[in-house]
């Protein structure tokens, strides 16, 4: 991962510019969307370090590699240097000055600034002087490009060809490219990954795709453009399809037909080119509504009688498009959903969740609860952190003793509880030093009570002690190669090996129990499964693995060797889908307890 942003914060004088902003950035082409003054730029200037967070943290896991340059920033401005000329600009750039002039003047050709070589930045237009400064960015030869609007004030009929530029020299160099935009098209051609924002608050992070056709809220799927939002009841009415959730449907999903005995009348139409916008009666009842879909032609007259249909064959295969080539779909018998208790008005989110004795559910929230409940999701006590300003648990699990010891996050600190939530003992400070911790987020326990606790930070590891806290050893580090991590999320213990969800390295690490690497899950075997922003792991009575994916929002069964035995939900706010799951656990019987984090719930499957 280049970036993760945890709870981020960013004041001028008190006023938010943004607000509690948790999002990645992956390698490969990452777009930071939203209108003018959504935050965009500010996101920029932290991950480039022009300015600092007052609140959260931001981790770099840049890697410079064989580059010149780690990261290469082309601000909104441009900052160009104004006692330079465009071709001076391009040479003081480039890693070895003087070198590569004819390389350089192709470029400025490409993007229509070779005539205007020796000229300064007080004789350019505005665009002039912001594909010099694209230029200016793709001859410094850097690991990652940061580009705020890089085309903002070009004419758009040649927008396509200059981005055409920029994806071939990004392809050539093997470099990352994240670029601010409020351009939905720009995102849709160009990005893989997409980080929305709105008014400092994130609306929406992860892949492009998934917010396309996946949208978890109407607010997000606007983000990409029009679409057709509906809710069960309308869905009912105007599409005749029957909907437990919100479904988003775009243009081309939706067919407007001319229809003798339609129930629907256009009371209004207007032909945009790509995307139609039509009013609609539904006569029977009165009600109105705007569709959004992509006719050939203008071809609804106002008071034509016409039917909506979706275009099952599209749909279909989007699905299939999906799930298909990732593994057999997993089907429970039986699922509920347990609400989670009030606390006061607040309804907070689940994120911890762990297996107690007599297969009791233990659920660490977002405000800092630590809840304990019964096998049917029945509350039997609660209790709080002893310290929850900074941030709250990302980690539990029940002791052989009957202790609880959970990872106090933002305290750098595990905190062990007696049945009762009596705080028992603590151990580790802020350090990086062998027994502290930067931000430990899970904790486990193997059958001779060693404990071992992942954190993350920069200094990314696995610490052992003994069930009083003392330390043991500690493996892994940061990074991406072998035996490394980022953000390690989650782990599991079998049979002398403890398995860590790798979450922005997106896969599973194994470690046998006395610290030595054992390999990447899977990947010996050619069976390394593809995971998404992996962030918890859990041991089934089974001898299977189950793996929740906080960017995918879905459910992944594994074997021990890798294989994808399963798969279960998609993103969204629906039956069958999960928003953000953050913790799994699995009890004696079998029964999966998911943390759905974005929707408020724990969601129980029965396998």
């Amino acid at each position: 991962m280049l970036w993760q942003l945890d709870d981020v914060t960013l004041s001028d004088d008190g006023v938010p510019r943004l607000a509690h902003v948790s999002a990645a950035i992956p390698p490969g082409v990452t777009a930071v969307l939203g209108c003018s003054g959504a935050g965009k730029s500010s996101l920029l200037n932290l991950l480039v370090g022009y300015e600092r967070p007052t609140g959260g943290r931001v981790t770099s896991g840049v890697c410079q590699g064989s580059h010149a340059l780690p990261v290469y920033w082309a601000p909104q401005s441009g900052g160009l240097w104004p006692h330079l000329t465009v071709r001076e600009h391009l040479e003081r750039a480039m890693p070895e000055a003087g070198t590569g002039a004819d390389a350089a003047m192709a470029l400025l050709a490409a993007l229509d600034v070779a005539e205007r070589a020796d000229a300064r930045p007080h004789e350019l237009s505005q665009g002039e002087r912001s594909r010099v400064a694209v230029a200016r960015a793709l001859v410094a030869d850097a690991a990652v490009l940061v580009m705020d609007e890089p085309f903002a004030s070009v004419d758009v009929a040649r927008v396509e060809r200059y981005w055409q530029v920029v994806r071939e020299r990004i392809a050539a160099s093997g470099a990352s490219l994240v670029f601010a935009t409020h351009a939905p098209a720009a995102v849709l051609a160009e990005a893989g990954h997409v980080v929305c924002l709105d008014a400092g608050r994130l609306l929406y992070g992860g892949a492009v795709d998934a917010l396309y056709w996946r949208p978890p809220t109407r607010e997000a799927a606007l983000c990409l453009g029009e679409c057709n939002w509906l809710e069960p009841e309308a869905a009912r009415l105007w599409l005749d399809r029957d909907s437990d959730a919100p479904a988003c449907w775009r243009p081309e999903q939706v067919a407007i037909e001319c229809c003798e005995d339609g129930p629907l009348v256009v009371r209004e139409s207007r032909f945009k080119g790509a995307v139609a916008e039509a009013e609609l009666e539904h006569e029977p009842t009165g009600t109105r509504r705007r569709f959004y879909h992509r006719p050939a032609a203008d071809r609804l007259a106002r008071g034509a009688r016409v039917a909506l249909r979706v275009l099952a064959c599209l749909v279909l295969t989007l699905l299939v498009g999906c799930t298909g080539s990732e593994g057999p779909e997993l089907v429970p018998r039986e699922m509920h959903t347990w609400a989670m208790p009030p606390d006061g008005a607040r309804v907070p989110s689940p994120r911890v969740l762990a297996i107690g004795h007599g297969d009791e559910v233990i659920v660490v929230d977002r405000v800092g609860r630590v809840l304990v409940l019964d096998a049917t999701g029945e509350l039997l006590r609660q209790w709080r952190m002893p310290e929850t300003a900074a941030g709250h648990p990302e980690g539990a699990c029940m002791l052989a003793d009957g202790r609880i010891a959970v990872a106090d996050t933002h305290y750098h600190r595990v905190v062990l509880f007696d049945a009762e939530g009596k705080v028992a003992a603590m151990f580790g400070q802020r350090g990086t030093d062998p027994g502290q911790f930067l931000y430990p987020v899970d904790v486990v326990q193997d059958p001779r009570g060693t404990l071992y606790v992942c954190e993350y930070g920069g200094n990314d590891r696995v610490q052992a002690f003994t069930p009083d806290g003392k330390f043991l050893r500690a493996f892994g580090s940061f990074g991406t190669g072998p035996d490394q991590f980022q953000r390690p999320a989650g782990m599991a213990y079998h049979a002398g090996q403890v398995y860590v969800a790798d979450a922005i390295n997106n896969r599973i690490q194994v470690f046998r129990d006395d610290g030595t690497f054992a390999g990447t899950l899977g990947e010996a075997a050619g069976r390394a499964p593809s995971l998404h922003f992996p962030y918890d792991i859990a041991l089934g009575a089974d001898e299977t693995l189950y793996v929740v994916e906080y960017g995918a929002g879905r459910l992944t069964r594994l074997g021990l060797d890798g294989t994808v035995l399963g798969r279960y939900g998609t993103t969204g706010r629906g039956e069958g889908q999960l928003l953000t799951p953050w913790g799994v656990a699995v009890d004696s019987q079998g029964r999966v307890r998911i943390a759905d984090t974005g929707n408020r719930r724990i969601v129980e499957l029965k396998l």
